[in-house]
Parts: C-alpha cells; structure tokens; sequence
C-alpha cells in the first residue's frame, strides 16, 4: 500500500491540507478506514479522494473527523479513574500542593474536565495547571463550550452532575468556575515539541491507529514530558510493552510511573 501512487498521492494532499501524516497509521486499518471513507462519499480511488479534498473544505473537514477519531466522554472506563482518583492523585498531591495534568489528544475535553472534577474534591482551592490538546480545532472549540450531550455524560455521577454542570438546550455545560481551571490549544502529537514537566499525562486510545514506530515515539515523547514520579495513563487497548528507554515503569493497568533518575539502569 505505502508504494502505491494513487496513496503518495493521497498522503502528500493530507499532509499539505490537513496537516496529518497517514504515514504514521497502520496501513491495513488505515486501508480499510479509508475504503469505508470512499464508498460512503462515492468515490472511486484514493487519487479521487485526493484531487477532491483540495478544492471541497466540507469533505475535507469529514476526512480530518473520519481519521482522528474524536470519541470521548467523562469518566471514560470509570474503573481506572476510580483508581486515578483513590490512588495515584492523593500520592501526587501528597508531593506537590498544585499539579501540572496534560491530556493530549483530549478531543472534546471530556478527559481532562473529569480530572479536574476530581481534583476539585480531592484538593479544592489549589490551582492547578491543566492542559488539553489536540489536533482537531473543532473538538477544541467544543471542549471550550463545555456543553455536552447526554451520552458523554453518562458516566458523570448524579452528585457531580447536579454540583458541577446546569442544564442546557441539547445537554449539560460545565459550570464556568470547572471550565475557567483548563486551558486548550492545538498540538500534533506527530509533528509538534511536546511541552514538558508534567506530574500526570493522559494519551487514551490516541494511538492505537498509528504504527509501531509512531507509536513507540509518541510514548517516548511522553515519558519525557513527564516529572520523576509522574503518571502515565494511557488507554485499556494499549500498551508500552516492547518500548525500550522510556524511563517507566508499570504500576497498574494503564498506568505507568516516571522513575527517578537513581531507578533507572546505568
């Protein structure tokens, strides 16, 4: 697939259009994703597909949607935030009075909204730095809303609901006091420097189209990105199995520990 010419083709207008490597997905999910694309929008080819995102913004736009994924809701696998919550942030907050949290590839802003719910119970008053990124513009404005339809509240317990969010047309906005604590900017986690000290990262199912070698660099690139003893949590299909130097270790299902410096092999 990655020496075919109508996909160079393909792959040199997502890059100059959108901004996106498909070069760094796998190339059988991507073949198929991008197969579903086609036949949904009636095009023949990925030479069709290429010549026509240049000059139609709508399709465009579709494609960016359709290839990053924008799936999210609060308290996503409410096992492991039960888990960040009792665990990993009162040992966070047992070291430092203001924590420094980055959700990258945050989407709508779910994620990292649900930490600072947490954070508000667990530590209220302290101000900390909380910081979601994506690549997506769109999800960025809606996760600068705040306002969120009834299926990505779900996991939001009744209590929280009625303390943190009011009632609007067409679902719930956070309440300005939640939303004025986390700020939101655009980063591609492919191209971009990724901002570093960091006490907790999330990067949840994220990855999981990329290749091997994407993969492993982004979790590398995290790693870094984090203090010693900071968290990494990641998604229930993933895994740093196989990523060598990264300086983490396992603590938990997806949750890895930024070891200090004395930790790590000579």
């Amino acid at each position: 697939m990655t020496g075919d010419p109508e996909f160079l083709t393909l792959c040199a207008a997502v890059l100059e259009t959108l901004g996106l490597r498909l070069d760094a997905y796998r190339p059988t999910q991507l073949q198929r994703r991008l197969a579903a694309f086609r036949q949904r929008h009636g095009l023949r080819s990925n030479a069709e597909l290429a010549a026509r995102i240049r000059v139609d913004g709508e399709l465009r736009d579709r494609l960016a949607d359709f290839l990053t994924i924008n799936v999210s809701e609060f308290f996503r696998n409410p096992d492991r935030f039960a888990e960040l919550r009792n665990r990993f942030l009162p040992a966070l907050l047992a070291r430092k009075p203001a924590l420094r949290v980055w959700s990258a590839g945050c989407s709508i802003g779910a994620e990292i909204y649900s930490v600072a719910l947490l954070l508000r119970e667990l530590a209220p008053g302290r101000n900390h730095d909380l910081l979601g990124t994506d690549i997506d513009p769109e999800v960025l404005r809606r996760a600068r809303e705040g306002i969120y339809e009834a299926t990505e509240m779900r996991g939001v317990p009744d209590r929280m609901r009625r303390a943190y969010f009011r009632p609007v047309e067409g679902g719930w906005e956070i309440l300005p006091a939640i939303r004025s604590q986390v700020r939101f900017a655009q980063h591609d986690l492919l191209r971009d420097p990724y901002p570093r000290g960091w006490d907790l990262i999330l990067c949840r199912n994220v990855v999981i189209y990329f290749t091997d070698e994407a993969k492993a660099e982004v979790w590398r690139q995290l790693a870094a990105s984090l203090n010693e003893g900071g968290i990494l949590f990641i998604g229930g299909s993933e895994s740093l199995y196989g990523v060598q130097d990264t300086g983490l270790r396992y603590v938990a299902p997806c949750f890895y520990e930024k070891m200090p410096r004395s930790g790590l092999a000579p």
